[in-house]
């Protein structure tokens, strides 16, 4: 076991071969619960599982109003104008430098939900869990986001992670599908949503997998690639339909067959990039606090309003695949 402590962050290690990212999730204690993975382990992103409880903040927001809202305090404000652009002026920003392209910071979406809840919604975690698939080690990471901020007790939450039982296998049911339009469905949904993720993540296995709780819905999918990534002021992406010329240094440019990348202009921030390049049917990702950024598009996503779940699909002919996930 090892700490480290720099400037308003802590991080400790541990050996952590006797657990996976779905065991960790399911012994974190607390609500608005989140879990990125992938199933293309050791290599690139697939190296790591991120995993999280009780965020500090969130932010959701609908047409031009923006809502910050502390789950510590139970405060709220109200920001009006471009919702992405607030979002970009009020994520806590912290500069820091480590082996992980995440160490905290917004989890959420941007236009990628029904029209009954917030067209973006982020959940801010100060503490993450982040699991590396090569090495087997577990490291928590907290990032200390105001001063008064109490430092939350990571052996304590290392310990939680060993000594908490397993919870019991859970089930669910997914009955009378029906086409809503175009790529979308809708279902009736009864039981545990994590146990239908987890049914999902082995049919349709992909190097982006994510189950994220807001208050309004459970969001949970698939997708095979990133939409927009930007780590270290380096833009990448998977969509050759992306002009990326219009943010990057021209001599930096690298196409292949299944990438483009540059480094982005001093001109523009990442959160900037992604507002500009963001499609009509949304993003699913994170905005860290050192302004890094990793999106992927809703290919197979399922989000779970109270007994609906509303389907979407960006490949019509992998739609009535869903009917394996009948029940569970």
């Amino acid at each position: 076991m090892s700490l480290k402590q720099r400037f308003r962050t802590s991080m400790k290690k541990v050996n952590g071969d006797l657990l996976t990212p779905i065991s960790i999730f399911q012994r974190l204690q607390g609500k608005r619960k989140f879990l990125l993975e992938s199933s293309a382990k050791y290599e690139g992103n697939g190296r790591y599982s991120f995993i999280g409880v009780n965020p500090r903040k969130t932010y959701s927001g609908i047409d031009q109003k923006l809502r910050d809202f502390s789950h510590l305090t139970q405060k709220e404000y109200f920001y009006e104008g471009e919702l992405v652009q607030l979002l970009k002026q009020v994520m806590p920003r912290v500069s820091s430098h480590t082996e992980y392209p995440f160490t905290g910071g917004g989890i959420g979406y941007m236009h990628a939900l029904p029209n009954t809840v917030p067209t973006l919604q982020f959940h801010v975690y100060d503490t993450l869990i982040i699991f590396d698939h090569l090495t087997e080690e577990i490291a928590v990471f907290h990032t200390n986001i105001e001063a008064e901020q109490v430092e939350p007790n990571i052996d304590e939450l290392i310990h939680e992670l060993f000594s908490t039982p397993t919870p019991a296998e859970t089930s669910y049911t997914l009955s009378s599908f029906e086409k809503q339009s175009g790529s979308t469905y809708s279902a009736v949904f009864s039981g545990d949503a994590f146990a239908l993720y987890r049914n999902l993540r082995v049919q349709f296995a992909s190097a982006y997998m994510y189950y994220v709780e807001f208050d309004e819905c459970t969001l949970i999918g698939t997708s095979p690639s990133s939409y927009i990534q930007i780590r270290d002021g380096a833009l990448s992406t998977m969509n050759h339909e992306i002009n990326i010329e219009r943010f990057c240094q021209q001599e930096t440019i690298e196409k292949a067959q299944h990438q483009q990348q540059g480094q982005l202009t001093s001109s523009f921030h990442a959160i900037d990039v992604v507002k500009e390049l963001q499609p009509p049917h949304g993003l699913i990702g994170y905005i860290g606090f050192n302004g890094q950024v990793d999106f992927t598009a809703p290919t197979n996503m399922m989000t779970i309003i109270g007994q609906v779940a509303h389907i979407q699909t960006l490949h019509s002919d992998t739609s009535p695949s869903f009917s394996s996930l009948m029940k569970g």
